[in-house]
């Protein structure tokens, strides 16, 4: 059944149930039982999560359905969008109200549409809470959002779950910089690194989306992914930070989601977005990636990805789920799992070379990929024997070609058949 069908008889279904139950008992005619009864097995059979990722051009919109039709709006793209994409969409679901409506940061392209949104539907049929990060901004897309929500406006908390019903939970996993900031959280700190950062769970389905979180230290940002990246752990699906720019998406974050799709909100732009850097690591990490436009940037590698030119569904059920129709399995079936062997990097800091002992248990080679900070590959080497159940691994801080790589931090990516994990080695 399409979507929009299903999402409104779910709504449909909230609505009269209740109705339906009352009319039971007030009259003797059985015929609303059966009516009842036949609502209900048809509702067991609507056991999905749906996420929609809008396609808002150059900007971020996220709707999240449970399987008893609790919904959070994530973000609602730039000034009009709300009115001109987002409003009619909800139309066509049959959501003439919201549970939740949230924003990940204040830049215009994450709130310009949500005002629009909320005025659109009324500020009572937001159920329960308008939720950001706090604090204030300074900007007429701001002050228009702030206005509008003011009645149902509350500050997100680290850690907060949010219960949308039917086994979903969305639980806050960063926000005002995840600890690694000091207050006051204005305009010290550049809007990206204060993004809220949201893990959707539901059975064995993750899904990732944060805004435009910072993961990279420059003169304006700083590196919040790496934190996020600790309390979020493997991943099906990654709404891709910031459109795919160069300054997020970094090793740390991408090797330790492992998303098997990997989703990318974007449109015609002058930034570059998607960079090449980042369409690169996703595909290094074997995530297959779909972009709602083209963008202005890199391209994906034929294989590795599509283009959808518009609205991106993923729909989830116990076992399976797709993204625009395309099947994707839940769970570790068929895929054999190992244990993690015991690594050793020494001397760590490292000035010339840099040396690993691997206490693997049995006698299957190791792959070491070396990446720098931005995602770029360095070299890669395989474990040598010194029999089992030993291996060993040595970088003498080159490159392949042989040019010594320059002082600071590099990212070990240690891998086994289908399972790896990364590690921080600091060159001298």
């Amino acid at each position: 059944m399409h979507a929009s069908i299903l999402l409104k008889n779910r709504e449909l279904f909230r609505r009269g149930i209740g109705r339906l139950i009352m009319m039971h008992f007030f009259s003797s005619d059985p015929r609303p039982v059966v009516v009842v009864l036949v609502l209900l097995l048809a509702a067991s059979s609507w056991a999905d999560l749906d996420i929609h990722i809008l396609d808002v051009g150059q900007g971020d919109c996220t709707l999240i359905v449970s399987p008893s039709g609790g919904t959070l709006l994530f973000d609602a793209g730039w000034n009009g969008k709300g009115n001109g994409v987002v409003c009619p969409y909800l139309d066509s679901l049959g959501l003439s109200a919201l549970d939740y409506v949230a924003c990940s940061h204040y830049h215009a392209d994450h709130i310009g549409g949500i005002d629009e949104v909320v005025n659109h539907l009324g500020i009572d049929s937001v159920r329960i809470a308008a939720l950001d990060r706090g604090w204030s901004y300074t900007t007429a897309t701001y002050e228009d959002y702030a206005a509008a929500v003011a009645p149902k406006r509350q500050t997100i908390t680290d850690g907060q779950v949010i219960d949308l019903g039917g086994g979903v939970t969305v639980t806050c996993v960063g926000v005002n910089g995840n600890g690694q900031l000091s207050p006051p959280y204005d305009d010290q700190y550049d809007e990206n690194d204060l993004c809220v950062a949201l893990l959707v769970e539901y059975g064995e389905f993750d899904f990732f989306v944060a805004g435009d979180l910072s993961g990279v230290n420059s003169s304006y940002y700083h590196d919040i992914e790496t934190s996020v990246a600790a309390d979020v752990g493997d991943v099906d699906v990654y709404r891709v930070d910031h459109h795919g720019s160069a300054s997020n998406s970094n090793v740390n974050l991408v090797s330790t989601l492992q998303p098997e799709v990997s989703i990318i909100s974007v449109g015609n732009n002058s930034y570059g977005h998607p960079t090449q850097t980042v369409i690169d690591r996703l595909v290094t990490y074997s995530s297959y990636i779909y972009q709602t436009e083209p963008g202005s940037g890199g391209t994906i590698p034929s294989g590795h990805g599509e283009i959808a030119n518009g609205h991106i569904v993923i729909h989830v059920n116990t076992s399976s789920y797709t993204v625009n129709g395309d099947a994707y399995p839940l769970g570790t079936s068929g895929i054999e799992i190992t244990t993690l062997p015991s690594i050793r990097i020494y001397p760590n800091p490292f000035a010339k070379s840099v040396s690993v002992e691997i206490d693997s248990g049995n006698t299957e080679d190791f792959e070491l990929a070396i990446y720098s900070v931005e995602g770029r590959l360095i070299r890669l080497l395989t474990s040598s024997k010194a029999g089992p159940p030993h291996s060993f691994i040595t970088w003498d801080g080159t490159t392949l070609d042989g040019r010594i790589v320059s002082p600071g931090a590099y990212f070990f990516r240690f891998s086994r058949g289908a399972y790896s994990k990364t590690f921080k080695v600091i060159k001298r």
